[in-house]
């Protein structure tokens, strides 16, 4: 090999670290940041939700439940994803709304083991998807009384966003307790 053919390897290496330096460092940058957080979109009691996303394990189709007797009104029951049984909560029976409709549309969300809760389903009425609170305006601090409920979001279409945090959900007494 000619001391010619690695100049311009070594040049392209180089063109390759400073585009890896360049990347690291809008990645770091603080909109960067802001713009990776994203959270889960879903409805529950016919009102939009966010939570945060690193709070959730898997959003499925919900499978069979099976009741469990004296028990509140919101927990379902129990449920088997993938020989693991799970807690199955109605949100919107939860939240004091109508309770969920089994159709289509409905989903659970599993709630990560980071939050405390452990193999914890909500069920709610229909996933969004994600969404970044980025281009959301906030409407004020969540219901006094849920303190799981930390902040309220306007999007630009002016449909009101509750955020859960799911981490608080899982230590609240009421949620904890499911017994009649």
């Amino acid at each position: 090999m000619s001391s010619s053919t690695l100049k311009p390897r070594s040049a392209k290496r180089t063109d390759l670290r400073a585009f890896q330096n360049e990347l690291v460092s809008r990645m770091m940058a603080p909109t960067a940041v802001e713009d990776m957080v994203s959270q889960l979109g879903f409805a529950a009691g016919g009102e939009r939700w966010l939570c945060r996303l690193q709070q959730t394990e898997e959003v499925l189709v919900s499978p069979p439940i099976t009741p469990v007797p004296l028990t509140q009104p919101w927990f379902l029951g129990l449920t088997n994803v993938r020989g693991n049984l799970y807690s199955v909560i109605d949100f919107s029976l939860f939240l004091g709304k109508a309770p969920t409709a089994h159709n289509a549309e409905a989903r659970l969300v599993l709630l990560s083991r980071s939050t405390g809760a452990v193999n914890t389903a909500l069920l709610v009425q229909q996933v969004y998807g994600l969404r970044s609170v980025k281009g959301f305006a906030p409407t004020g601090q969540g219901t006094q009384d849920k303190v799981w409920n930390v902040q309220n979001w306007m999007d630009a279409e002016g449909h009101v966003w509750h955020e859960a945090n799911l981490s608080k959900l899982a230590q609240d007494s009421e949620f904890q307790h499911i017994g009649r």
